[in-house]
């Protein structure tokens, strides 16, 4: 296995002696957003890869090349390989399926994430896979649930998200509201604080919608 790109902490203790799985398939309902944000990166990567190449210069990933996504308020790093999902999309056709494996990892009291020239563009994937997907599902909570008070705990968090994802993630609260996640939790006493790759780093945002999913 070799890793061509890691989106977290490189010192980062990780527990390798057991791993879980974190799949979406493809009648899921987040499967595209979460394939577009993949696929997004992916390019991105690939063409820096292209522009700034190592010693070994530009070239396709191999079936054992992977990414590495750190998640900070769920102690875990996602490992994910993209050739499942991108050999399909050569021959003009959608992956049956996005799998990642991940593991428990030591827990990060403080500190932010700086991702350079990734920040930004990372954000904007993260805030159309976050907003795409909670606004194609908002009617369905709607319908279950009629006042967004009585949503499903993950569900009210990320509407805080998404609502902070509008706002140049920062947290942006009007009531009393008081939301929690993980070893997360916002009121308007946060508002105006930065969230994105501070208390929710990139992994977390798939961690994120596939909860949010599995509630629907």
């Amino acid at each position: 296995m070799t890793n061509r790109m890691i989106i977290g902490d490189r010192n980062r203790v990780v527990d390798k002696n057991k791993s879980e799985i974190l799949r979406f398939n493809y009648n899921d309902k987040a499967f595209v957003h979460v394939v577009n944000l993949l696929t997004g990166l992916y390019g991105f990567v690939g063409l820096l890869e292209l522009y700034k190449p190592d010693e070994k210069g530009a070239r396709p990933w191999a079936m054992t090349d992977v990414a590495m996504f750190d998640a900070k308020a769920c102690n875990s790093r996602l490992v994910w390989s993209p050739h499942h999902v991108i050999e399909p999309m050569m021959y003009n056709s959608w992956p049956r399926f996005v799998e990642f494996e991940y593991f428990q990892a030591e827990k990060i009291e403080n500190g932010s994430l700086d991702l350079g020239v990734l920040d930004k563009y990372l954000f904007g994937i993260a805030q159309s896979m976050i907003t795409s997907f909670f606004e194609s599902q908002k009617e369905e909570m709607r319908r279950k649930y009629i006042k967004s008070e009585v949503w499903p705990p993950v569900w009210n968090f990320a509407r805080v998200i998404r609502n902070a994802m509008a706002h140049d993630g920062k947290i942006r609260i009007n009531d009393n509201t008081k939301v929690s996640w993980k070893n997360v939790i916002y009121s308007n006493c946060d508002n105006g604080k930065i969230i994105v790759n501070v208390d929710i780093w990139p992994g977390d945002f798939l961690f994120l919608v596939k909860e949010m999913q599995d509630l629907l």
